[in-house]
């Protein structure tokens, strides 16, 4: 294991994501409070915020079906407020869908976005600082460090009392959504659930959508996936992500993943780039 980013990017690779960002991006302390709306603009204050996917669309949801309620947790180096940029721009939040148009992906989904305890330490990724300088940048956990043993994530246990905070306060919740460092711990989720852990005075986790995901190799998590994941996983990831090798490692461990590939790098793909009509049916079959 290398510092974190999952095991950080490659000057080369960091070229590479600086330009497919470029073309999809524009331009809360972890004390979980209300949620509050899309617009206006989330407050500094709350570590919580939500976005309906038809709520920012310049026309009204028409799905007369059961929506779902998501739990969102960041990459490393980013949080609540730059996550809700990066799905916002990708078209994962209806903002940059045109008034005429009659299909919204999404348009049953409640995105709840949550950010990490541990503050990130300067000086953070090039890329995120060029484009997100006056957003928190946050980690689920503070440190990755080699021991004799094997490999500690240390402040993990934090991280997930954080999450499972988020959970039992703003839950229930039908699933999660994880990008890179997020991805891995909601696996690190679900595979507690059905341990019986971290569940509260909720119903477990219906599904778990991962971009850029990772087994997390943490030495205290080592038995956690002995057993398949039995919670259904869609697995998303980048044909250009030099650490694609994991993301397609940790599919061994979960029962009929299903997979979508895009083609740029280690990021939210655009909506455009992947097949939305699968991610829909996946939801909407586990509501």
């Amino acid at each position: 294991e290398k510092k974190p980013f999952l095991v950080m990017v490659g000057q080369a690779q960091a070229a590479r994501r600086l330009a497919h960002v470029k073309r999809t991006l524009p331009a809360h302390s972890p004390n979980l409070p209300v949620p509050v709306p899309t617009s206006p603009s989330p407050s500094p204050s709350s570590s919580m915020c939500a976005a309906s996917a038809s709520s920012s669309s310049a026309s009204a949801s028409t799905h007369a079906g059961p929506r779902a309620r998501i739990l969102c947790l960041h990459g490393y180096e980013n949080s609540k407020e730059i996550m809700h940029k990066q799905m916002r721009m990708a078209g994962w939040l209806g903002s940059e869908r045109k008034s005429d148009e009659k299909v919204v992906p999404f348009e049953n989904c409640d995105f709840v976005f949550v950010s990490a305890p541990f503050a990130s330490e300067p000086p953070v990724s090039k890329i995120v600082e060029h484009f997100f300088p006056e957003d928190p940048k946050r980690q689920w956990f503070e440190r990755i460090q080699n021991e004799e043993a094997g490999v500690r994530y240390l402040g993990l246990d934090v991280g997930l009392k954080h999450i499972e905070d988020a959970l039992e306060k703003e839950g229930p919740f039908d699933g999660i959504f994880g990008f890179s460092q997020g991805a891995g711990l909601s696996l690190v989720v679900a595979a507690k659930q059905q341990q019986g852990e971290m569940l509260g005075n909720n119903p477990p986790l219906k599904f778990a959508i991962v971009i850029a995901g990772f087994r997390a190799r943490d030495m205290t998590l080592s038995n956690l996936f002995e057993e398949k994941l039995v919670c259904p996983t869609l697995h998303i990831w980048g044909d250009q992500d030099i650490l694609r090798y994991k993301s397609e490692e940790v599919t061994e461990y979960c029962t009929d993943p299903i997979i979508l590939r895009h083609k740029a790098g280690h990021k939210i793909p655009h909506v455009n780039t992947i097949d939305c009509t699968k991610i829909e049916s996946f939801i909407n079959n586990l509501l």
